[in-house]
C-alpha cells in the first residue's frame, strides 16, 4: 500500500516522495521503510513519520482510509532522529551542504500528504540543491529515443564495458569537436 496506491496524486510529487526515500537511504546506508509486504510498508511509515491527517485521511480509498483511521495514532520521529549528526559529512566550506539543510530538504520531500509536498522546482531551488543546479541541465531538450536493440543480444561483462568505454569516448569526441568548430565557450568550462 503504498502512497500512490491509496490516493490520486499527481506524479511529480511521487517522484519526490521517490526521491526523499533514495536519499535518505544514502544518508542511512540502508533501506529507510524495510518491509515484508505493502501493509508493513505502510505501517512503517507511519511509525517513522507520524500518523497522517484527517485531511490527507479522507482522500484515501474507503477501505484504506478505515484502515488508516483504526491504527494507534503515531507522533512520528523527528528528523534529528530519523538521521543524526554522525550520518553526515562535515558541513562543507561553503556553509551550504549542513545536516540541517540535509534535513530541511528530507522533511519537505517525505510528506505523506502529497498535496503538502515540495514540488520538483521548490528541491531544485532548494539551498542544499541549488549548489549544484545547472539550469542548462534543467533546460535541456529530451534526450533522444533509447534504442532498446541493445538489450535484445547478451553481452557478458567485458562486452558491456566495451560498449560503454566507446560511448564515453564517442561523447568525448563529439564535444571536442563541438569546441573546435567554432563555439565560443571555453574548453575550461563544464560540458554540457
Amino acid at each position: 500500500m503504498t502512497v500512490k496506491c491509496v490516493t490520486k496524486i499527481a506524479p511529480a510529487h511521487v517522484d519526490i516522495w521517490s526521491v526523499g526515500c533514495i536519499f535518505g537511504e544514502m544518508i542511512r546506508g540502508q533501506v529507510f521503510f524495510p518491509r515484508s509486504d505493502h501493509i508493513d510498508q505502510w505501517n512503517k511509515i507511519i511509525e517513522q513519520l507520524g500518523t497522517p491527517s484527517r485531511e490527507f485521511s479522507s482522500r484515501l480509498q474507503p477501505t484504506v482510509r478505515n484502515y488508516v483511521e483504526n491504527r494507534p495514532k503515531c507522533s512520528g520521529y523527528s528528523l534529528e532522529r530519523l538521521f543524526p549528526d554522525q550520518l553526515f559529512l562535515p558541513d562543507s566550506e561553503q556553509r551550504k551542504l549542513t545536516a540541517l539543510l540535509a534535513r530541511d530538504l528530507l522533511g519537505r520531500m517525505l510528506v505523506i500528504d502529497p498535496e503538502k509536498r515540495m514540488s520538483v522546482d521548490e528541491a531544485l531551488n532548494h539551498p542544499y540543491i541549488n549548489v549544484w543546479y545547472e539550469d542548462s541541465e534543467v533546460s535541456a531538450p529530451e534526450p533522444g529515443q533509447y534504442n532498446h536493440l541493445v538489450e535484445e543480444r547478451e553481452y557478458t561483462v567485458e562486452q558491456w564495458k566495451e560498449l560503454i568505454f566507446h560511448e564515453v569516448i564517442q561523447y568525448e569526441l563529439d564535444q571536442i569537436k563541438k569546441y573546435s568548430d567554432g563555439d565560443k565557450q571555453s574548453i575550461d568550462q563544464p560540458m554540457e
